[in-house]
């Protein structure tokens, strides 16, 4: 099936890109027949000449966004110029970015240029014109791809995300106002002390195309590939993020490879986790926590990680993992310098308030209540045995509705209804011999807790607030048990509409706890729990059934096409089936 993209057209699609940069980014000037993005303060008439300091440039071929314009600002990079998708920008273009912050720039320009041939030959070809044209300029090749075991018979090493670490190191140290001589050695130190692996799930697809640039069978990830569409220098069985980056890593500083990055216990490191287009932001997450945490366990110190879409390469499935030696204690500071590109992925740093000690205060939520004269507290055992006994048969027959509930829950939701309030049910059971059943108060907190907790989600939200405002609500004796519970409980369906914005006749849960209200309302204190517990599970069964036919006007079923919306609100059933439950304790 082709891929589905949403480009204007595989002609205009990186000339828009560029102007869509220069529209969300005010700092930046965009030359659109040169595909260029300069610095604005380069190039602001009255001001250009504040700018004077050495001016680094850089640009490749599109598809690799946000790379390289989304790293032009003050600190990083001067001038950037965009080829089209995985091609070299012609030298034209190239000459224009650097004649654009070094003509009159008696500082200089470095121009720095990833390891691909196309880039080489086009980029020095236009460093060599600009040369002849009277600027200085000089330029760096940068390449950090650990993926080859051998040199010879390449191309050498490729220069994938890593060197995003020299934009910002010499960005920052050029700002600062470092000389050309001094910009180009730094790029050398840097070069030496960073290497790059990268694993993916599937190949990318250009722009207009119908399928990937290559195929990865199904349970295999490719081991150290580029950005464009080659593959991996080997393919390897996929596995958890710790088996993954236990691979990574061995490649990365494997003893018998003339490219490996000599990692040693006591280093000093800066990681960059780069998404190469298509990883979610919980992948990220995890790839990234076991990183650091193998880094770690080889007796490496992590100082700063930067992890994100930093250098794309279209909708390629994997990332690269890029490391830096942090052998000069200068260059952690330039890393922290301030940058206007927009983007670098700045971490959050300490400052005056931030530093120091951390105490971490008591986090442990007490739930009280005010202290009255006639708390309510059962007198008699056998009202703190009927609870148990009620609770009990909860915990008990819940369980057999499960599935059923789940069932219910599919079309409106995410099918979990059933197994959300097992989850409760489960914890509950745990509780039972410890719960103060003399002291309705403190069991209901439980519930709460317990529904917040265990439960979770927006059910577990909902019973937690329910319970919580009903044991606020317990007070006193001083008027009869049913009319004091029959209050409690409405206080607890108002604290529901309150909070999720339901009310009845929406097709929620209260669509049976409302109608169980009323019913006990209605009793009578001659009746007997039982009866009175029957009458509630009637009327929540009847009110339960309604919402079959009721238009979702709260929760996810209001996002479902009504004509999908054709039997009952899981939540409300499952109310039915609680007080069916206690109705046969």
């Amino acid at each position: 099936m082709p891929a589905f993209q949403l480009l204007a057209s595989s002609e205009k699609c990186v000339d828009e890109g560029l102007l869509a940069v220069a529209a969300t980014n005010p700092g930046l000037y965009l030359i659109p027949q040169h595909r260029l993005m300069v610095e604005r303060g380069r190039l602001v008439k009255g001001r250009s000449g504040d700018r004077r300091k050495v001016a680094l440039v850089s640009g490749g071929g599109s598809g690799h966004e946000p790379f390289s314009v989304g790293y032009v600002g003050v600190g990083m990079l001067a001038a950037s110029t965009a080829g089209h998708i995985f091609t070299s920008p012609p030298p034209t273009d190239i000459a224009a970015a650097i004649t654009a912050v070094g003509r009159d720039n008696p500082e200089g320009v470095l121009v720095i240029v990833f390891n691909y041939t196309g880039d080489r030959i086009n980029f020095g070809l236009a460093v060599e014109r600009c040369r002849a044209a009277g600027m200085k300029v000089e330029m760096y090749i940068s390449g950090e791809d650990c993926a080859l075991t051998q040199l010879e018979g390449t191309a050498g090493r490729r220069g994938l995300c890593g060197t995003l670490f020299i934009f910002k190191i010499v960005g920052a140290l050029v700002e600062g106002g470092a000389s050309l001589e001094e910009a180009v050695d730094t790029c050398r130190k840097l070069g030496n002390a960073l290497g790059t692996i990268g694993v993916a799930a599937s190949g990318c697809t250009l722009p207009g195309g119908t399928s990937p640039l290559f195929e990865v069978p199904e349970g295999r990830l490719e081991l150290g590939l580029g950005v464009h569409g080659e593959t991996g220098a080997a393919t390897i069985k996929a596995g958890s993020p710790k088996e993954v980056v236990e691979t990574m890593l061995t490649q990365l500083t494997r003893k018998d490879s003339t490219t490996r990055l000599p990692l040693q216990e006591g280093d000093k490191v800066a990681v960059m986790v780069n998404n190469m287009g298509c990883l979610s932001q919980l992948e990220m997450n995890n790839l990234t926590k076991e990183i650091v945490s193998q880094l770690q366990s080889l007796g490496v110190s992590v100082e700063r990680v930067y992890a994100g879409m930093m250098m794309t390469s279209l909708d390629m499935r994997g990332l690269h993992m890029s490391v830096l030696r942090l052998l000069d204690p200068a260059w952690l500071p330039l890393l922290d310098a301030p940058t206007t590109a927009p983007a670098w992925t700045a971490p959050c740093l300490l400052n005056h308030f931030t530093a120091g000690e951390v105490l971490i205060p008591n986090l442990t939520l007490t739930l009280t209540q005010e202290k009255m004269d006639h708390d309510y507290i059962f007198s008699e055992e056998a009202q703190a045995q009927t609870l148990k006994a009620c609770l009990e048969s909860v915990v008990s027959q819940l369980p057999r509705h499960e599935q059923d509930l789940n069932i219910l829950d599919t079309v409106c939701g995410d099918g979990d209804c059933g197994s959300t309030l097992m989850k409760g049910i489960t914890v509950l059971s745990k509780w039972m011999s410890t719960l103060p059943v003399t002291q309705p108060r403190q069991v209901l907190n439980v519930l709460g807790e317990v529904s917040a907790d265990a439960m979770g989600g927006t059910s577990g939200g909902l019973y937690s607030i329910m319970f919580t405002a009903i044991a606020a609500s317990l007070s006193s004796t001083a008027s009869s048990s049913r009319k004091m519970w029959a209050a409690a409980l409405r206080a607890g369906c108002q604290a529901i509409s309150k909070y999720g914005g339901a009310t009845q006749g929406d097709r929620t849960m209260l669509d049976a706890l409302v109608p169980a209200v009323e019913a006990l309302e209605a009793g009578s204190d001659d009746d007997d729990l039982r009866s009175l517990l029957k009458a509630m599970a009637a009327a929540a069964d009847d009110g339960a059934k309604m919402t079959a036919n009721m238009k979702a006007r709260a929760g996810r079923a209001t996002y479902v096409r009504v004509e999908n919306v054709k039997r009952e609100d899981a939540g409300a059933r499952s109310v039915v089936h609680i007080l069916q439950a206690m109705a046969q304790y």
